[in-house]
């Protein structure tokens, strides 16, 4: 393994083209696999609002994520405030872990939250780290990115939603070295970190 691995992400994208961000399953990243944010543009950089990896084509994993998401499944947020790094929750879905709907409740709720979703959606911006390495590898620095930004004080920490499952090194890993790369700010990451 490198001294130091590179996580060098991609983007802005988004889910359906913007004037400032080409849809993200028109790219030659989203052929790959390995690390991806979702994230809103705030002035002083790009506020992450979740961390994710796969082992699958980013635009495998994403389309996945996309159907969760019209499907009601995941939380829903007013769009105005969720641009403004707010979250002002309009539904909590399927996985919240204070107030979890059931599927037969998200299915009959989609339809009245699709112009909401669609509006988050319109929002986030995708931002792809392809990493070619084993899973393990992807986990911890999925797990080394996301965890220390529920730390981070006021709206980096307050826009992470709770309940979201990491696969950290384990005392008997070796940690390494991870720099990261990346055309805009990321708030609340650092250039460099452990895994």
């Amino acid at each position: 393994m490198p001294d130091e691995i590179a996580v060098s992400f991609f983007g802005p994208f988004s889910w359906y083209g913007t004037p400032d961000a080409p849809c993200v399953y028109d790219t030659d990243e989203a052929r790959n696999f390995g690390i991806y944010l979702w994230t809103v543009p705030l002035p002083d950089g790009h506020l992450i609002y979740y961390v994710g990896e796969t082992g699958r084509s980013f635009e495998i994993r994403l389309r996945q994520h996309h159907e969760e998401l019209i499907s009601a499944r995941y939380h829903v947020y007013s769009a105005q405030e969720f641009a403004r790094g707010e979250k002002l929750i309009l539904w909590p879905g399927r996985w919240d872990v204070k107030d979890r709907k059931s599927d037969a409740e998200c299915r009959a709720n989609a339809e009245r939250l699709s112009a909401p979703i669609r509006s988050m959606m319109l929002a986030l911006r995708l931002f792809l780290a392809p990493m070619p390495c084993d899973k393990r590898t992807r986990q911890r620095i999925e797990s080394a990115i996301a965890q220390p930004l529920y730390a981070v004080p006021g709206m980096v920490g307050a826009f992470q939603d709770r309940g979201v499952r990491y696969d950290p090194r384990m005392p008997n890993e070796k940690p390494f070295a991870c720099r990261v790369i990346s055309p805009v700010p990321l708030l609340g990451i650092p250039e460099r970190f452990l895994a």
